[in-house]
This record gives structure tokens, sequence and C-alpha cells, in this order.
């Protein structure tokens, strides 16, 4: 049965990992480039699906004879799995999954991050993380550090946010509530403790938008009972700049933000979404921020996705972040 599970090999360990399958035993389950981990009471049984997909992925990018005859060793001698057998592979399923680089090999206890190894003791409470690191001795070490070390850190960066589609009409009403919680999903814990508490929004908004619709933008603001500043700019292509960008950024310090609970609203086109989605990526590196789209081409491309940025040296979009909206509305 298969594990699940997909281990990149690499070609310094094919002979121990030959070698291991020839004895009935798995010597190699996690590999580093010169290092191998021994784990002698892991059956062949409990890893021939394991190894079968290692050795799979191994004759696809090494198209050697020994890769091939890798792959035939695990089909020729993998025995049909006993009761006792399954319950090991469920075993190291369970191990696999809840390890290695796919969900991260840190776990907090006793106030610290640990690196945890096969085998180690974690207590049941610890905090485990999606990230990992990977030490290994570093290749500029001499006769007089032996010790140096190297580090391979796998960090998981997550983009996760909200697009909201509300009605026609509906977002600047007062009885509307998404402007100042939309971002939250409904029953989560977030949005509870924010409906108990004060709220203070900054709005940068385009100045064509706000002739347009300004004063239902002040009411709907001023009726919810949410203290606000409105920042009008000419958000157009020509201003598109890291000027504009800084301008942004010294309004939020003005208004003191709260980087955590306090979203910066941005209402306007493209221009406007991506200069105040920079700004608020550079603004104590990482303020949340919601985009309220008010063209045709922001719906349908600045406001969806997760890019910003500004003009820079006469080119288009030279510097920005890959850092998303809280929401979209």
């Amino acid at each position: 049965p298969s594990l699940g599970f997909l281990q990149p090999v690499h070609s310094e360990s094919h002979d121990a990992t030959v070698r291991s399958l020839r004895g009935h035993r798995v010597e190699t389950l996690r590999v580093d480039l010169g290092q191998a981990t021994t784990e002698p009471s892991i059956s062949l049984a409990a890893a021939a699906g394991l190894l079968a997909v290692s050795a799979a992925a191994l004759c696809v990018r090494n198209a050697r004879p020994l890769s091939k005859q890798l792959c035939r060793v695990v089909r020729l001698q993998q025995p049909v799995m006993d009761k006792s057998s399954q319950n090991e592979a469920r075993e190291l399923l369970r191990k696999l999954n809840k390890r290695g680089p796919e969900s991260g090999n840190l776990a907090h206890y006793d106030d610290s991050w640990h690196i945890v190894k096969e085998n180690d003791s974690v207590p049941p409470s610890a905090k485990w993380s999606d990230c990992s690191v990977e030490p290994s001795m570093s290749e500029y070490a001499n006769h007089a550090d032996l010790g140096a070390r190297a580090w391979m850190s796998h960090s998981v960066i997550s983009f996760d946010y909200r697009v909201v589609e509300v009605p026609r009409g509906n977002l600047l009403d007062p009885s509307c509530d998404a402007m100042i919680l939309g971002h939250l999903p409904r029953g989560s814990e977030e949005r509870w403790l924010a409906e108990q508490r004060p709220q203070r929004r900054l709005i940068v908004i385009d100045e064509t938008v706000y002739k347009l619709y300004g004063d239902r933008v002040r009411a709907y603001f001023e009726s919810r009972k949410v203290q606000h500043e409105i920042v009008v700019l000419p958000m157009v292509e020509e201003n598109k700049s890291m000027e504009l960008t800084l301008e942004v950024a010294k309004k939020m310090k003005e208004f003191n933000i709260d980087r955590r609970t306090e979203p910066v609203i941005a209402i306007g086109g493209g221009v406007c979404l991506d200069v105040v989605g920079l700004a608020s990526a550079l603004f104590r590196r990482r303020t949340p921020y919601i985009r309220v789209p008010t063209t045709a081409l922001s719906y349908v491309d600045a406001s969806v996705g997760a890019k910003n940025g500004c003009n820079f040296g006469g080119s288009k979009n030279r510097l920005g972040t890959y850092v998303p909206p809280c929401a979209a509305l």
C-alpha cells in the first residue's frame, strides 16, 4: 500500500539504500548529502511503499542502471503485508506526516524552539511549526574549526485573504458592516473580539472617487461610530511613485494605526490599490489593508491578487511586494 509520502533521495545514498533492501532492512529513510539516519527496527514491509515512491523518483530524475536496479529490487522483494506490518506502516506514516520538511521539524516547548530528530521525546503539549531547519556541516569547515555548521531553513509563507462580494448599493449602507468587519469571517473568534471594541480606520481614497462618493463614505463611518480619517490623493498612473507610497505611510504613522486590528482601507482604481498595498507591506513590515476596487480593471486585476507596487526609474511597477490584502470587497 502507498504511504502517500515522497522523500527525495540523493545520489550519495543509492548504494546504502540498495544494500538495505537486499538485507530486508531500511537504513535510510531521510537523507541529507553524505549523512544517513539509521532505523534498524523498521522492516522492509513497513517502508517498501516509501522506498518504491522514492525509487520511482530516482528513475525519473537520474536514468542510470543503478536506479533501474533499485526499482526492480523494490518490486521483487516486497512481501505481502501481514496485520502487524500494516500497523507498523500506519505508525510510520503517522510519524512522517507529523515530522519532516513537509510538516516541519521544529517544536516549541520549555520556552524555546527545538529541532526534533527521529525518536526524540517531545511533550504532547508542544506546538509544532510547519517550517523546518536542516543542519549539516559547513563546506567551509577547516582544521582550525572542524565544528563549523550550516543549515537550510525551510519557511512556509501563507497567502490567505478573503474576497467578498457585496450586493450593488449595499457597501456604503450604514446597516452593512462589510467595510468594518468584512475581512473577518462570521462566527470567527477574531470577529467576535472586534465587535466588542471600538473601531478605528484610515481610509485612503482616490480624489476622483472622493468627488463622487466622499460624502457617503464619511457618512457611513460616522453612522457606524468609527473613529476615522479620510486621506484624499491623486491616484493616477503619473503619480504612482515611491513618493506617493511614502506619503501614505506617513499618514499611517500619524494616525498611529494598530497593525493587528486596524486595516487600512484603499478605495479606488488599480493605482490606489497598488500604492496603498505597498505602503502597508512596508509599514511596520506588514500592516493589514482592505481593497475596495472602483474600476472595471481593478475589479479583475489589482483587487484579487497578492502583488502591489509603484513605478520607479521610468519603468512600470519596478518596486513592489507580494503581500495580499486581508480582504477585497
